[in-house]
């Protein structure tokens, strides 16, 4: 299972901080400020001097990767992904506490189900059919519509998939697993309404203000019944529909 760990701010200079304590992959390309090249450990120093504005990534061949982009949105913000293995990233809630204090502008911290996010956020069938993704995620899209393109590949309303992504302005929007989230996307959702919600494992409001929501008790079990009324729940609850039309 790949498992991956979505942060949104405003204004980050923590990259460092991310790849030494949590990307446990050997890079083999590296993209800085959209250039592409073989990975080197020179490279180190040039994620040490990245600042908010600049655009890097580095991956390996098993899908591991640590992203780094500026949302193209009215409202742009810092997007950074991390997707690895769960056999060798399985982040704990103090980890991500961690990530938090060291950085700057946090609006919001996810952390999910690659497999199971992205099949249900794609629109295209060609985005996730060639790769080896369990059965029982796959049928949970079986009621989705679709329509046929051009190229003979089905195209999805994934508005009708309780585990889709939603880009907004300032951050991302999911119904994940864990979710954690900082004073600026209270400018967005209201504290209140956070804490209010009633279908979730676990809601804690943190030391420094923000809020931490585990949405149901095991990643592994993302796409069961349950779970997905509980992630239909959510994006109800905050009108993912209503909030697209607003900040995109």
């Amino acid at each position: 299972m790949q498992i991956s760990c979505s942060i949104n701010a405003n204004d980050g200079t923590f990259f460092y901080y991310l790849y030494d304590k949590f990307v446990k992959f050997e890079p083999q390309r590296f993209y800085f400020n959209r250039k592409g090249k073989l990975w080197n450990t020179k490279h180190v120093q040039v994620i040490k001097n990245a600042g908010a504005g600049d655009v890097l990534s580095f991956s390996d061949k098993n899908r591991n990767i640590l992203s780094i982009n500026v949302t193209g949105s009215d409202n742009p913000h810092q997007s950074i992904t991390i997707e690895q293995d769960s056999s060798v990233f399985y982040p704990e809630n103090k980890d991500i506490d961690k990530l938090i204090s060291n950085a700057k502008g946090f609006t919001s911290v996810y952390l999910y189900n690659e497999e199971y996010t992205s099949v249900h956020s794609s629109e295209s069938e060609t985005l996730f059919n060639y790769r080896n993704i369990s059965t029982d995620i796959l049928d949970t899209i079986k009621k989705t519509p679709f329509k046929m393109s051009v190229f003979d590949d089905r195209r999805y309303d994934t508005r009708f998939n309780p585990g889709r992504q939603l880009l907004i302005g300032h951050t991302w929007l999911m119904a994940a697993w864990k979710m954690w989230f900082g004073k600026d996307f209270f400018k967005i959702v209201p504290k209140e309404k956070l804490l209010n919600f009633k279908y979730a494992s676990q809601i804690t409001e943190l030391p420094g203000g923000g809020i931490f929501i585990q949405l149901f008790d095991k990643m592994e079990e993302s796409h069961s019944i349950e779970s997905m009324f509980r992630q239909w729940k959510w994006q109800s609850w905050l009108d993912f529909d209503e909030l697209e039309k607003k900040y995109t």
